[in-house]
Formats: C-alpha cells, sequence, structure tokens
C-alpha cells in the first residue's frame, strides 16, 4: 500500500518526505495517534559544581497533536535513585520531582520550547507528517523545512545518503540557560524494528553543540488509549 501523504508542499519536497517515510517504514507506514516509548541511556547533569553524565532510564508519552509527558529515572552513583516526571498540555508544563506537588509553569516562552520539542519527536516519528496541516518546503540537499501550520512550530529535518533520518533540528528556550538556543535530535546507529515498530536505534538530544542526552529505545507501544488527565501531575 502506498503511503498516503496529505501534506502540502511543492513535488519535490512532497516527493523526499515520501521517500523519508518509506526508508523508514516501506510501504506500510502506520498511523500514529499515541505512542509510548522506553528508552535507556545517560543525561549530563550539574552536581555540586561539576558537570557529570548519570545513567539514566525514560519513558515519553505523546498524544498528537499537543500532548507530552516524560517519566525519568535517574540513577547517580553513590546517591538515592531520583525520578522526575515532567508534562505538557498545551496550557501548562508541570513537574514534579520524588512524586512531590507539582510545579505548573504557563511561562509563553517555556510553552512554546514545550510545543517545540514535542513537535521534533512528531517530526523523528515521520508519519505525523501525513496531514493536510503541514507545510514542507526543501532547503538544500536531503534537507526539509517542516511546519505545523496549526500551532507554527518548524523544524528542519535532514537525511542521510540512504535516505534515513538523520537529525531534526529547531530553536527554541531552553529553561537550564534561560535562552534561545538551537534544539536537535540527532539519530545515529541506523534503525531497528522494536516492537513492530522502526526506530533509530540511538537518539542524541543537543543544545547547540553539546550533547545533552543518549538514548536508546529498548520498547514501544502505539496507538493505546491515553486520557487527557494523564498528562496532568
Amino acid at each position: 500500500m502506498p503511503v498516503l501523504l496529505l501534506a502540502r508542499g511543492d513535488q519535490q519536497s512532497r516527493a523526499l518526505l515520501r521517500v523519508a517515510i518509506e526508508a523508514r517504514y516501506g510501504h506500510s507506514a502506520p498511523p500514529i495517534e499515541t505512542v509510548k516509548i522506553d528508552l535507556k541511556g545517560k543525561s549530563r547533569v550539574k552536581l555540586a559544581f561539576a558537570w557529570t553524565w548519570m545513567p539514566i532510564d525514560a519513558t515519553v508519552f505523546v498524544k498528537f497533536p499537543s500532548a507530552l509527558r516524560w517519566d525519568f529515572t535517574a540513577r547517580p552513583v553513590g546517591l538515592p535513585v531520583t525520578t522526575i516526571s515532567e508534562t505538557y498540555d498545551g496550557e501548562s508544563l508541570q513537574r514534579s520531582r520524588m512524586l512531590r506537588s507539582a510545579e505548573v509553569d504557563t511561562d509563553g516562552h517555556v510553552l512554546r520550547s514545550s510545543e517545540a520539542r514535542l513537535w521534533t519527536i512528531a517530526v523523528m516519528l515521520l508519519t505525523p507528517l501525513s496531514d493536510p496541516a503541514i507545510q514542507v518546503s526543501t532547503s538544500g540537499v536531503d534537507q526539509l523545512d517542516v511546519e505545523n501550520t496549526a500551532t507554527g512550530s518548524r523544524v528542519t529535518l535532514s537525511l542521510n545518503p540512504d535516505k534515513t533520518l538523520q537529525c531534526v533540528t529547531t530553536t527554541c528556550y531552553n529553561p537550564a540557560t534561560e535562552r534561545e538556543q538551537r534544539y536537535t535530535l540527532r539519530l545515529t546507529g541506523g534503525q531497528a524494528l522494536i516492537n513492530d515498530l522502526m526506530l533509530p536505534r540511538q537518539i542524541d538530544v543537543l543544545w547547540d553543540d553539546e550533547l545533552d542526552m543518549e538514548m536508546t529505545p529498548v520498547s514501544v507501544e502505539t496507538n493505546f488509549p491515553l486520557a487527557d488527565d494523564f498528562f496532568k501531575l
């Protein structure tokens, strides 16, 4: 079955997007409305006055087009295990550490940043781009600019020579530095079939050129019910 592509754009850009989707999923690209991805890896964190790498387990839940939840378990050497949850429901960003009461953030910079980062996950999965609200245009060799016209979120999608996805980049507010920076999901190691869904073997998160997290998908589930209140802590 050919990929159903409803995204808007000129023939060249739509053709390049179609090729990228087929390089990931073949001719039977799955529709994805909700997704849960379990990941293992490490994150760069600041302890006392020094930065260090810390092992983490993470689970990301997404309900397209506008809800995102991250659950992190950090395992610092010689220190207690730390759990952190962060949710975005389109209206506020909520954070909770060690099951304490959630902190609610409605700052416009923070919300736009959360929306932009949610959009990078959508683009990383590729199939949410088969939608009439998506506008694509070529911006270089094997490179597309992708806009969600419903939200105004924009990213740049870059492909490898074999047309698999290399990275997804946007510019957004970094709450840790309190300034606008380039945010990138860099995909390495090729692709692997995980629970019947083809995903990148490794996902690196960068702010500008600084590596912030390295994560490996280990489990995935798609298109299951997710209530709206799941994205409120």
